[in-house]
């Protein structure tokens, strides 16, 4: 009997999802919301759009009574007693991964595929992937309030603000997601994420509004796809303080990673090279903290 040839069916798994994906992403049109600049994978300064999607994929998350969030768990990660980190499993089901990797294929599309993130200044050689940056219209941003809603139970009422006063948990999540897609070869290498405002689609849906006194405070790393869709690599490995322990987080589609970002306590990390022909998809949104106090226009 002929045993399968694992690079054969690698191959087919590799194609099977990429077919799926750019099926799903065909139907999504992008329109750029505010044109703006940022850096690339070797630091170079060039445009890069922020983009909306005025029709939402349908599979997108729903505020629904079927959804059973107290199934959820946190597991937290062990990285010491001055950071945190920690997963929570499911929180998008697979057909809500796919939805939204086809979102950033479709905005991959229309950006060329480009490497200069809007409004992200790194340093060369730190960042080595695609990006697609976006904000869903107002009245269509109801999937950012459905996960809100089904981890709100499980992450951290308040953050040390830079004051040292404990900053409360804000209603929303962020407004803008960012999207980046890893090749084979890409990478995130070391760094620890920003501090950034509030931010969302403004009312007129043509601009960008920043929201003042609400600031990041985790960083929320959506996995969209893994080895069942043929990912091999793309681990997200943290560090403690010292750097003396460090763990690596597998993809897991549905898979929520959070770790503190823009702070003292802030969480260094990276994202490993991905191995094989299938990219891996992801998502990062902040979760919020403060009290909104206005919104003014995003500068750029």
């Amino acid at each position: 009997m002929k045993l399968p040839n694992p690079v054969s069916m690698a191959t087919a798994a590799c194609s099977a999802y990429q077919a799926r994906i750019s099926s799903l992403a065909a139907s999504i049109t992008p329109r750029v919301l505010l044109s703006s600049s940022g850096t690339g994978n070797y630091g170079e300064s060039g445009k890069a759009d922020f983009y909306t999607i005025d029709e939402l994929p349908m599979a997108l998350p729903k505020e629904d009574s079927s959804f059973n969030k107290e199934e959820l768990q946190r597991v937290d990660i062990e990285l010491g007693p001055d950071r945190q980190a920690f997963v929570i499993d499911n929180v998008l089901t697979p057909e809500e991964s796919d939805a939204l990797a086809a979102c950033a294929e479709a905005i991959l599309d229309s950006n060329g595929h480009s490497r200069v993130a809007p409004g992200i200044r790194t340093p060369p050689g730190m960042r080595i992937n695609e990006a697609a940056h976006w904000f869903p219209p107002l009245e269509s941003s109801s999937f950012l309030a459905a996960i809100y809603h089904r981890i709100e139970h499980l992450v951290p009422k308040s953050v040390e603000g830079p004051s040292g006063r404990q900053i409360p948990l804000y209603k929303e999540l962020n407004g803008r997601v960012a999207h980046y897609k890893y090749n084979k070869g890409d990478q995130f290498n070391r760094h620890i994420d920003g501090l950034f405002p509030g931010q969302g689609a403004n009312p007129e849906g043509n601009g960008v509004d920043d929201w003042t006194g609400v600031v990041s405070g985790f960083s929320l790393i959506f996995y969209l796809n893994d080895l069942e869709d043929g990912l091999e690599g793309g681990e997200t490995r943290l560090w403690s303080r010292d750097g003396s322990v460090y763990k690596d987080i597998t993809p897991r589609k549905g898979r929520v990673l959070a770790f503190r970002r823009g702070s003292h306590d802030a969480v260094l990390h990276a994202g490993l090279q991905v191995t094989g022909d299938v990219p891996k998809y992801m998502a990062l949104i902040y979760l919020m903290y403060g009290e909104r106090t206005g919104t003014r226009p995003m500068m750029h």
